[in-house]
C-alpha cells in the first residue's frame, strides 16, 4: 500500500512537471506569434508611411527624397487641376518644393489650393487664361515660370498676383523671387502688374515682341526697386529709355541680347550697379566717337559679339569700364579695327600716365582683325584665357609680340585655344602657324612703303647678287678673248690687223 502511495505521488508530480512545460511552450509560442504579428504591423505601417496614397502620384511622379512632384508632358490639361488630391497633397507625406506642370497643353490656370511649394513651373503650355488670386495660396512661392505660353497684355493683369486675403488689403506674394514671362505675346506691360512683389529680383520678358519700351511699361519696370536681373533679349527694342533703369537702382545684370539697337544706349549711365551685360547680335556699326559705352565702374562682364555690321571700335570706347574682368568681342565678321586706346583712360591723378582695366578673361576670336597692339591691356601675363583664334593676322614685325608674348601665354592657360592662330597676310607667310613661328623663334619682317616684304625677296637678291659677281669675271674673260682673237682660235683677217695698227694722225703731225 505504501509502494502504490509512492508510485501515485511520483506520477501526480510527473504530469504537473509535463503540464507546466507544456504550458510554458504555448506561452512562449504565443508571445512569439504576437511579436511576429507586431513586427509585421510595424513593418506594414513603415511601408504605407512610405507609399503616397495620394491619388496625384498614380499618374505623375512624387520624389519624396527630392521633394518633387513631376508631371511634365503627361497631358493631362486643365483636367488636372480638377483633382480632389491636391487638397490633400501637403497631407500625403510629400513636402513639395518643386512642382512641375510644364508641357500639359494648359490653357487656363485657376486658383490654387493651399500648397507649400517653393518653385511652380507652368512653362510649355497653352495657357491664355489667369484666374484673379490663382497664386494667392502659395504663400511660400519664390519661383514662378509662366514663359512659352500664350500671355497677352489684356490676359496679364495685377490681380493674377494677389496675395491672401487680410482685413486691410490683398497681402503680397512677399516669397516670389523669380518671375519668367518669356515666349508670350505680350507687347506691353500693365503700369501696376508688380505691385503685389514687393521682393522681385529677377524678371525676363525675353522674345516678347515689344519693339520699343512704352510709358505703362516703363512705369511698371520702374515700380521694382528690387529687381537685380532683368532680361530684355530679343524684344525688338531700338531703343533703352534711362527712366526705369534710373529707378531699378540695384540692377546688375541686364541682357539686351538680339534686339535693333545701333549704338550702346544712353539709358546705360544710370545703371551705376551693373555688373553683366550683354548687346550680342545687336546692329551697331561702330563705337567711337559720341557712341562709346558711359561710365559704369562696377562692370565686370562685357559681351559684343555675333555684330554683324561692326567695324570699328574707336579710342576711349571702353575707358569707362574700369572694372572689367570678362570681355567678349567675337564672332564680328568684319571688325577689323581695334584702337591700341579702346580701353585706357587718362589717370585723373596724372594726366601724362594711363590705366587700364584688369581683364582675365579676353575672348576676341572671328573677327577680322589682321592686327592687335601689345599696348591694348597691359596685363597679358596675368590672363587667366585668353582667345584670338580665326582672325586673318598679319605676321610682320607689328605682330611679333602675339609670337614671343601672347602665343606663350596662351599656350599656358588655354592651350586648346590654339588652333587656327594662322597668319593669312604677306603672301608668303599665309597658312603658317604663329605657335609654329614662336617655337622656332621666328622673326617677323616688315614691308616697305609700298607694302611688299623685303623677307619674301630675301632669295631673289642673293640669287641676284650672286648672278652679278658671278657675271663679271665671266664679263671681263669674254672681252679679253674677244680683244685677242681668242688665243689664236679664231683666225684675224688683214683687214683686222691694219686696224690695229692704224692710227688717226693729229693736227700736231703736220
Amino acid at each position: 500500500m505504501k509502494l502504490f502511495s509512492k508510485v501515485l505521488l511520483i506520477s501526480v508530480a510527473v504530469c504537473s512537471t509535463l503540464v507546466l512545460a507544456v504550458e510554458d511552450d504555448q506561452s512562449k509560442a504565443s508571445n512569439s506569434t504576437k511579436d511576429d504579428t507586431s513586427n509585421a504591423t510595424k513593418k506594414q505601417d513603415q511601408d504605407t508611411d512610405q507609399k503616397l496614397p495620394n491619388p496625384l502620384c498614380a499618374s505623375c511622379t512624387c520624389d519624396a527624397s527630392q521633394k518633387t512632384f513631376k508631371c511634365s508632358s503627361m497631358k493631362l490639361s486643365s483636367k488636372l487641376f480638377n483633382t480632389t488630391g491636391w487638397a490633400s497633397l501637403n497631407d500625403s507625406g510629400l513636402a513639395v518644393d518643386v512642382m512641375l506642370l510644364d508641357r500639359n497643353g494648359i490653357t487656363e490656370v485657376p486658383v490654387f489650393p493651399n500648397l507649400d511649394v517653393r518653385v511652380l513651373d507652368l512653362s510649355h503650355n497653352n495657357i491664355s487664361v489667369i484666374a484673379k488670386k490663382a497664386f494667392f495660396a502659395l504663400s511660400k512661392l519664390e519661383v514662378l515660370d509662366l514663359s512659352y505660353n500664350m500671355l497677352t497684355t489684356k490676359s496679364l493683369v495685377p490681380a493674377v498676383f494677389e496675395g491672401p486675403y487680410s482685413a486691410d488689403d490683398y497681402e503680397p506674394l512677399g516669397q516670389l523671387r523669380v518671375l519668367r514671362l518669356g515666349y508670350n505675346q505680350l507687347h506691353s506691360l500693365d503700369a501696376d502688374l508688380f505691385e503685389h512683389m514687393p521682393n522681385l529680383q529677377e524678371l525676363s520678358l525675353v522674345s516678347n515682341v515689344f519693339k520699343t519700351i512704352d510709358t505703362l511699361t516703363e512705369n511698371a519696370l520702374s515700380s521694382v526697386r528690387t529687381l537685380l536681373s532683368l532680361d530684355l533679349s530679343y524684344m525688338e527694342l531700338n531703343s533703352v529709355p534711362g527712366g526705369f533703369l534710373n529707378a531699378i537702382g540695384d540692377l546688375t545684370h541686364l541682357n539686351l541680347t538680339g534686339n535693333l539697337l545701333e549704338t550702346i544706349p544712353e539709358g546705360l549711365r544710370f545703371a551705376q550697379k551693373l555688373k553683366w551685360l550683354s548687346l550680342d547680335e545687336n546692329p551697331v556699326g561702330n563705337i567711337q566717337g559720341d557712341h562709346v559705352f558711359p561710365a559704369l565702374k562696377s562692370l565686370e562682364y562685357l559681351s559684343l559679339s555675333y555684330m554683324s555690321p561692326l567695324k570699328v571700335i574707336g579710342r576711349g570706347a571702353f575707358s569707362g569700364l574700369q572694372a572689367l574682368q570678362e570681355v567678349h568681342i567675337s564672332n564680328n565678321p568684319v571688325l577689323s579695327y581695334l584702337h591700341v586706346d579702346a580701353f585706357a583712360r587718362e589717370d585723373p591723378d596724372d594726366p601724362t600716365r594711363q590705366n587700364w582695366p584688369r581683364v582675365k578673361r579676353f575672348y576676341l576670336h572671328n573677327n577680322n582683325l589682321s592686327s592687335l597692339d601689345a599696348q591694348l591691356l597691359t596685363h597679358w601675363a596675368e590672363m587667366e584665357l585668353v582667345d584670338i583664334r580665326q582672325n586673318p593676322w598679319n605676321c610682320d614685325c607689328d605682330n611679333q609680340w602675339l609670337v614671343e608674348t601672347l602665343v606663350p601665354v596662351i599656350e599656358k592657360t588655354t592651350p586648346n585655344t590654339l588652333n587656327n592662330i594662322v597668319c593669312a597676310s604677306p603672301p608668303q607667310m599665309a597658312g603658317q602657324s604663329m605657335v609654329e613661328l614662336q617655337h622656332k623663334h621666328s622673326q617677323l619682317r616688315c614691308g616697305d612703303k609700298y607694302g611688299n616684304n623685303p623677307a619674301g625677296d630675301g632669295a631673289l637678291l642673293i640669287g641676284l647678287l650672286i648672278g652679278v659677281l658671278a657675271g663679271i669675271p665671266l664679263t671681263a674673260a669674254v672681252i679679253l678673248i674677244y680683244r685677242r682673237g681668242c688665243f689664236g682660235l679664231v683666225r684675224r683677217g688683214p683687214a683686222d690687223y691694219s686696224r690695229a695698227f692704224y692710227s688717226r694722225a693729229t693736227n700736231d703731225d703736220f
